[in-house]
């Protein structure tokens, strides 16, 4: 079996992916299931003071972070406020980092689901190629 080194294929660009024969793909999704496979072992994770990446899975073409928010109390209008202020976020972010770019021109999409430290869901953003272009 071919071993892909993620981190090589990163400085070819979005636009070498264009010719990227279906093999290609298939070693590129492998490839990402290793390193998502990795990263779970690190699990869970603070990424800022609220912020917590609790699991990582990958599977139907998708990479899903589950996410939780501390602090989140649910009062009126904080549900909208987090769904609009992380998809600007998000979308900003990611769209403008190549390993990101990467995994979505291999055909995947990106989920993030939040929810509060007590479970209750906030909400969830999917990316895909079309929101990044």
């Amino acid at each position: 079996m071919k071993k892909l080194n993620v981190a090589k294929t990163i400085p070819g660009g979005a636009a070498a992916l264009c010719f990227m024969t279906p093999l290609w793909a298939k070693d590129g999704n492998e490839a990402l299931a290793a390193v998502i496979d990795q990263q779970k072992t690190q699990l869970p994770i603070m990424l800022d003071l609220m912020t917590r990446i609790d699991t990582i899975a990958y599977a139907d073409h998708t990479v899903l972070y589950n996410l939780t928010i501390n602090g989140y109390n649910g009062r009126p209008g904080e549900k909208v406020y987090y769904d609009s202020y992380l998809t600007q976020q998000i979308q900003g972010s990611l769209c403008k980092q190549t390993a990101y770019l990467l995994v979505l021109e291999l055909g995947n999409k990106i989920t993030y689901s939040y929810s509060s430290s007590t479970g209750e869901f906030i909400t969830s953003i999917t990316l895909s190629r079309k929101d990044c272009e």
